[in-house]
């Protein structure tokens, strides 16, 4: 994995985590510990320590880590008309893509998902 600075990161361990700057092979930034932001650096792969397994490796957080299922969501593809249209969260699809229930429905009548392009909450 590559940093970069248009997705959102947390230790291995589940530690908030900010981005400060990407260097050619490293970046640096702070994880949040008890009551304080501690400053270092990690390899532009996101480990902490060059060739090791740490709590301190940064993971990707998904954009949509904070939907929750059967959330009112606005989904739209690029491309195909960029209309949006409404729905309730189903989850997201083994690609990372956001998917809604079939036909406008919930997780209490509905079994059928479908992937899109794009999801916000409505």
């Amino acid at each position: 994995m590559k940093i970069s600075k248009d997705k959102k990161y947390k230790t291995r361990n589940g530690k908030e985590f900010k981005l400060y700057e990407i260097y050619k092979y490293e970046i640096h930034g702070a994880y949040f510990e008890d009551t304080v932001w501690d400053c270092q650096s990690w390899s532009i792969d996101g480990s902490f320590v060059d060739g090791q397994k740490t709590c301190l490796d940064l993971i990707e957080i998904s954009p949509y880590a904070d939907f929750k299922i059967d959330d009112k969501v606005l989904v739209w593809d690029e491309g195909y008309s960029n209309q949006k249209q409404k729905g309730h969260f189903a989850g997201i699809d083994e690609n990372g893509n956001p998917m809604t229930w079939d036909y406008g429905r919930t997780s209490f009548t509905e079994n059928n998902k479908i992937a899109w392009g794009n999801c916000e909450h409505d």
